[in-house]
């Protein structure tokens, strides 16, 4: 991927994020980065080009980072982790919201084609935390009733009606309230083990994605902080 892609790509997902599809132009993307709007059209000839190559983004990332696990299995709670660690960074500031959520207050904004990618994106998400909260109590690692796929709809959507009511607040407590309360109800201690941590971070390198990488970075150094006394 060209660098000047990677940079439009990597502003449009914050606008988007933030302001939602509708929101920005590509202007918005093109001045801050000191380029020309033909440059973006370049790349992305339609905004709904872009929209689709963003999505798209987000299901690169969410592959990366969990493709070995759908495939042979691995460790539940680094992959529930990962998820915790990934969604903090993303999210618990306030400013940004989950794609899926924007999406869905967008929707009939959209184009047909970004609706379409955009399923795909939310399938694979739940595919893929149902399988994890599966296993988990398969293996004794997480205690909670019902049918995992009815859990991890009603996890994605804690988190993400967390981030939405810390937005409109301003209460960045709300997305750690939600997390904890989310560790509560999987039967997982508050504390998580060094180990742990250190091999979702890796997990999170290992998507290829800056914003990961960054969230693995801060993890490491709260990890580093000392304890306040």
């Amino acid at each position: 991927m060209s660098s000047t892609r990677n940079q439009i790509l990597e502003k449009a997902r914050y606008l988007f994020q933030k302001k939602g599809y509708s929101g920005f132009a590509y202007r918005h993307i093109a001045e801050p980065l000191g380029i020309r709007n033909a440059a973006v059209h370049y790349h992305f000839p339609s905004k709904t080009d872009l929209g689709v190559a963003l999505i798209e983004r987000y299901r690169d990332v969410l592959r990366k980072g969990t493709s070995e696990f759908m495939r042979h299995g691995g460790d539940p709670l680094v992959q529930i982790e990962g998820y915790f660690l990934f969604c903090r960074h993303e999210y618990s500031e306030c400013d940004r919201i989950c794609p899926i959520g924007i999406m869905a207050g967008d929707y009939y904004n959209l184009p047909e084609k970004m609706r379409e990618t955009g399923r795909l994106l939310v399938e694979e998400t739940l595919a893929w935390l149902t399988k994890v909260l599966e296993l988990g109590r398969e293996e004794g690692i997480f205690g909670f009733e019902g049918k995992p796929a009815a859990k991890a709809l009603m996890l994605q959507a804690a988190l993400q009606g967390a981030a939405e009511i810390g937005r409109i607040t301003g209460n960045r407590g709300l997305y750690e309230d939600a997390i904890a309360q989310a560790r509560t109800d999987l039967g997982l201690p508050q504390q998580t083990a060094d180990s742990t941590v250190e091999d979702a971070t890796k997990l999170l390198r290992q998507s290829g994605s800056k914003n990961l990488q960054d969230a693995a970075q801060a993890q490491a150094r709260r990890d580093a902080s000392p304890p306040e006394s």
